[in-house]
């Protein structure tokens, strides 16, 4: 039986209540028993395959081609994980895929994976924030191609915008719809929803204040009719806090149960957020699902001045800037990772942190149990804070040990590796039945013993990162996107072409032994390598 992926979510429903029930009989838990998790898995074999957005790619050597975009969508295998085999290229230029590229659309910068009609195969939404609909210039737009026994297929694709039937709101310039996506079944009737960030939506003459798009899945795949499509900001109903100019509320999105009630949550991140008089501190609203779908009931507003969260709001933290969910302590609740990339540790400005909200009864909080704080001049964390390194820039979930406790990976793209700058690293750690540890903690890089290529200066190895399990086997696997990676030497090496590096995971973790090296000039893969490509800007 397939376990779909609820965008991090990574202990499924009825596994967290035996969980839970077994604890409280005083029995043991085979943690051997469990399921592994599928995050996207298009044509349903069992294993995860992996897509990276190309967002700056050329279409031909026109300039009405330039930076219009593509994804690129490699299978996973029960053999090596990830091979070239069937690999495929989307674009809107595709044969029927919906629009057509154009110049600067950047198709592929967001990508979100979810089994929007049920059938049993993962979907694939690609974020096209900048298209122009009609003469409106960046309004923005969605294509989502639906998976298939024999992986994505152009049949019954769709291209959603705000100017779609049904969808509210509507396309005006610079709203960048599809800027951020994530999936999740808000409603819990079976298929999974899709959500929209449009941070640069007006709310009335409030300019850049930024809304939420909710997409509701149904035996068709997703519909603005079957279940009314809704729109959220921090005006609607009673959401909590005003829309306020340049708030960005929509610029990062995830999905994770954080009262397990069996309906998805939705994080919404309003990273330029002001808290008080303080300046882009930034914040978090939740939206918590229900029968009805995504509701404004018990909405919560999260910030570094609330109520017993660790450190305090300071101008240009950025909190919110990154967003992921997993269940750290295994107690059936999802927990929340916060990003804050531009937090100053000490007087190190720019270093770093995550803040992680843990999951209860009543969803998120920081009493039931005491909200964390993490960067990397934490006890017992490898490496030190340094000025740039923005830890927390990027942020993924999965279970990278197999003991059925997620762990959280931290890219840190702004990491100096010796003298090297901006080479970039990522932090992992992981969890445990009291929630995240130092414990084992990893810190990896391209200069890493036995990982693939050299850290080079402007790499930014850890800017973007995703999770899947593309062996099939009991332990999640995690792709770092490399968006500034060189690819060749000398004078023949493409500046910001981009690759990926893939990390299997293992009973010790992420291990070096059998990672791959992925980039458009890699053995049978579709295209090839251009300047400022950016091949990894997104993964998924």
């Amino acid at each position: 039986m397939k376990i779909r992926a609820k965008n991090f979510t990574a202990v499924p429903i009825m596994l967290s209540i035996m969980v839970t029930v077994l604890g409280q009989l005083g029995m043991t838990f085979d943690a051997g028993a469990a399921p592994a998790t599928v995050y996207a898995d298009f044509n349903g074999d069992g294993k995860d395959d992996m897509v990276v957005g190309v967002p700056f790619e050329d279409l031909g050597t026109s300039t009405a081609t330039a930076n219009v975009g593509l994804v690129h969508v490699i299978y996973g295998s029960s053999t090596v994980g990830l091979v070239s085999a069937n690999n495929q290229i989307w674009h809107q230029n595709s044969t029927d895929i919906f629009d057509t590229s154009e110049a600067n659309d950047r198709f592929g910068r967001a990508l979100a994976a979810g089994d929007f009609n049920n059938d049993g195969y993962d979907d694939l939404a690609v974020g096209i924030d900048e298209e122009d609909i009609g003469s409106i210039a960046n309004a923005g737009a969605v294509n989502v191609i639906y998976g298939s026994a024999s992986g994505l297929s152009s049949v019954g694709n769709q291209f959603w915008h705000q100017d779609s039937p049904g969808i509210e709101g509507a396309a005006e310039a610079e709203d960048h719809f599809g800027f951020a996506l994530a999936a999740g079944d808000f409603n819990n009737d079976g298929y999974d929803d899709l959500a929209v960030g449009a941070p640069g939506e007006a709310i009335g003459s409030i300019a850049n204040a930024g809304a939420v798009n909710i997409i509701y899945g149904s035996l068709s795949g997703l519909s603005a009719t079957v279940t009314p499509d809704s729109i959220w900001f921090q005006d609607s109903g009673s959401i909590i806090d005003t829309s306020e100019a340049g708030d960005s509320f929509g610029y990062t999105l995830t999905v994770g149960d954080f009262d397990n009630n069996g309906f998805d949550d939705l994080a919404v991140g309003v990273f330029r957020e002001d808290i008080g008089t303080i300046v882009d501190a930034g914040a978090v609203n939740i939206l918590y699902g229900s029968g009805i779908g995504i509701s404004d009931t018990g909405n919560q507003f999260w910030h570094q001045d609330s109520t017993d969260i660790e450190g305090a709001a300071e101008a240009e933290d950025h909190f919110g800037r990154a967003l992921a969910a997993g269940d750290f302590n295994n107690d059936g609740y999802d927990d929340l990772a916060v990003g804050v990339p531009q937090e100053a540790i000490g007087s190190i400005a720019t270093a770093g942190a995550v803040n992680i909200i843990y999951g209860s009864f009543s969803g998120l909080s920081a009493t039931a149990i005491a909200d964390s704080i993490w960067h990397q001049d934490s006890a017992g964390i490898l490496d030190t804070s340094e000025i740039g390194d923005l830890f927390g820039d990027a942020l993924a979930v999965g279970d990278f040990d197999g003991n059925n406790i997620d762990d959280l990976a931290v890219g840190v793209p702004g990491e100096n590796i010796g003298s090297i700058g901006d080479a970039g690293a990522v932090c992992v750690l992981f969890g445990t039945s009291c929630g995240l540890s130092d414990v084992g903690d990893q810190f990896l890089h391209q200069n890493s013993t036995g990982i693939f290529d050299t850290s080079e200066t402007g790499d930014g190895f850890g800017r973007s990162l995703a999770v899947g399990n593309y062996d099939g086997d009991a332990f999640d696997d995690l792709v770092v996107g490399v968006p500034g990676e060189k690819i060749g030497v000398n004078t023949s090496a493409i500046p910001g072409a981009g690759a990926v590096n893939v990390l299997y995971g293992s009973d010790g973790g992420l291990y070096e032994a059998d990672n791959q090296f992925w980039h458009q000039n890699s053995s049978n893969i579709k295209d090839w390598c251009e300047l400022s490509d950016s091949f990894g800007m997104g993964v998924k």
